[in-house]
C-alpha cells in the first residue's frame, strides 16, 4: 500500500473510532503547526514538517495510550473499516514516529488546535465588544469569565465527565447561599490543573483585540492562590464544565448527575 493510501485510511480509522492525541498535554511544536495550518493558505511543504516533527515529539510519550485505545474501539461490520482499523493497530505498535498511524494523528493534532484557536478569536472578539460598550459593566465582566472559561476548557480539552461527582454535588446544592461556586472550585481545582489552565492561557497567542486578550491573560498572571476558589481562571473554567452538564441533563429530562 502507498503512503498516501495508508495516510488515507489513518484518517478514515480515526474518523471512524474518534482516537486523538489528548491535545492538553502537546507540546508547543503543535501549536506552531495549527498556527500554519490556521494562516489560510499554508505551504504543504511547510506543514508537512511540522506534522513530522509533532509526531516525533508525542509519538514516543503517547504510543502506549493510542494503542490502548485501538484495541478498546468497536470493531467495525464494514470489511474495508476492519481492514483499516487492523492495520491502524499494526502501526499503533511500530515505535517509529514516522508511521502513518503517528503523523495522522500529529495531523488531527494540528487541525484539532487550528480550530481551538478560531474559537478562541472568536470569543476575544465578543468579548472585545461587550468591553466597548462598558468595561466595568456586569455584563462585560461575565462575558470575560465565559470567555477565559471555555477557552480553558478548550484548550485542555476538559469534559464534564472529568469531574462528574464534584459537578453533579454542585447541582444537587444550587446556589441559593452563594457557597456552591466555591465549593466546586475547591472541589476540582488541585495546584496542576489550575497551573496548567494558566500556563495554556498565557500562551495563547491569536490574532484578538490587544485589550481582550489582555483581559484574559489578566486572569492568569500573579501567584497561584492558595485556595482554589479564590483562583478567578478555574472558577471560570469549571463552571462553564457544570452549565454544560446542566444543559445537557435538562435536554435529556434527566437530573443533572444522570448525564455525568
Amino acid at each position: 500500500m502507498s503512503a498516501d493510501r495508508d495516510m488515507a485510511s489513518m484518517r478514515r480509522v480515526i474518523a471512524m473510532t474518534g482516537l486523538s492525541f489528548p491535545r492538553g498535554v502537546l507540546g508547543p511544536g503543535a501549536m506552531d503547526l495549527a498556527v500554519a495550518i490556521g494562516s489560510g493558505a499554508p505551504e504543504r511543504a511547510e506543514v508537512d514538517v511540522l506534522v513530522r516533527q509533532v509526531a516525533a515529539a508525542e509519538w514516543p510519550v503517547l504510543q502506549a495510550p493510542m494503542a490502548a485505545a485501538l484495541a478498546r474501539a468497536d470493531r467495525p461490520d464494514d470489511p474495508a473499516d476492519e481492514h483499516a482499523l487492523t492495520l491502524a493497530e499494526e502501526f499503533a505498535a511500530d515505535t517509529d514516529p514516522g508511521n502513518p498511524l503517528a503523523l495522522a494523528l500529529a495531523e488531527r493534532a494540528g487541525l484539532d488546535l487550528a480550530a481551538v484557536r478560531a474559537r478562541a478569536l472568536d470569543r476575544l472578539e465578543v468579548l472585545a465588544d461587550a468591553q466597548g460598550a462598558d468595561p466595568g459593566h456586569p455584563g462585560a465582566l461575565m462575558a470575560l469569565a465565559a470567555a477565559a472559561g471555555r477557552t480553558v476548557v478548550d484548550l485542555l480539552d476538559l469534559d464534564p465527565d472529568d469531574f462528574g461527582p464534584e459537578i453533579a454535588e454542585y447541582a444537587d446544592q444550587g446556589t441559593p447561599d452563594g457557597t456552591a461556586s466555591p465549593r466546586l472550585a475547591r472541589a476540582t481545582g488541585d495546584d496542576g490543573i489550575r497551573r496548567w489552565a494558566r500556563e495554556a492561557i498565557m500562551a495563547l497567542d491569536v490574532p484578538a483585540p490587544s485589550a481582550a486578550l489582555a483581559a484574559v491573560r489578566s486572569m492568569a498572571e500573579g501567584p497561584l492562590p492558595e485556595d482554589p476558589a479564590a483562583d478567578v481562571l478555574w472558577t471560570a473554567a469549571v463552571l462553564v464544565l457544570a452549565e454544560d452538564a446542566i444543559d445537557t441533563a435538562t435536554a435529556g429530562d434527566q437530573r443533572p448527575g444522570d448525564a455525568l
